[in-house]
């Protein structure tokens, strides 16, 4: 009788650390206008970007956006429009028509402002 509740609350003590693990990670984005967006991301699942890239490809697999890491006032390395992207505070890159600037580089997270043409 006493395997089973050994296993319930085993079970119980691993759903318990994996919950809080999984609440790291956050999105959110905010479109002021056609042209720009602020989109903060922490931990590093993927997200739809909030306005899909402009190519002619068509693939939807494309318009997704993930941070795969940072470091508090160093790079962060982001995966977006399918290509890995590093940034420092205050440089950008550029994904098809749409430029991504790092605002906040901090401990896996990111904040982010992008503008298109």
């Amino acid at each position: 009788m006493r395997r089973p509740v050994r296993a319930l609350v085993s079970a119980a003590a691993l759903t318990a650390l994996a919950v809080p693990l999984g609440a790291c990670d956050s999105w959110s984005s905010k479109c002021d206008t056609d042209n720009t967006c602020k989109i903060k991301i922490s931990g590093d699942d993927f997200y739809d970007f909030p306005r899909p890239y402009d190519t002619d490809d068509g693939l939807r697999s494309r318009d997704r956006i993930r941070l795969v890491s940072a470091t508090q006032g160093g790079e962060a390395l982001i995966q977006a429009g399918g290509v890995e992207n590093t940034c420092t505070q205050g440089s950008s890159f550029q994904v098809v028509d749409t430029t991504i600037t790092c605002d906040v580089v901090g401990d896996d997270k990111v904040e982010l402002t992008t503008t298109r043409p």
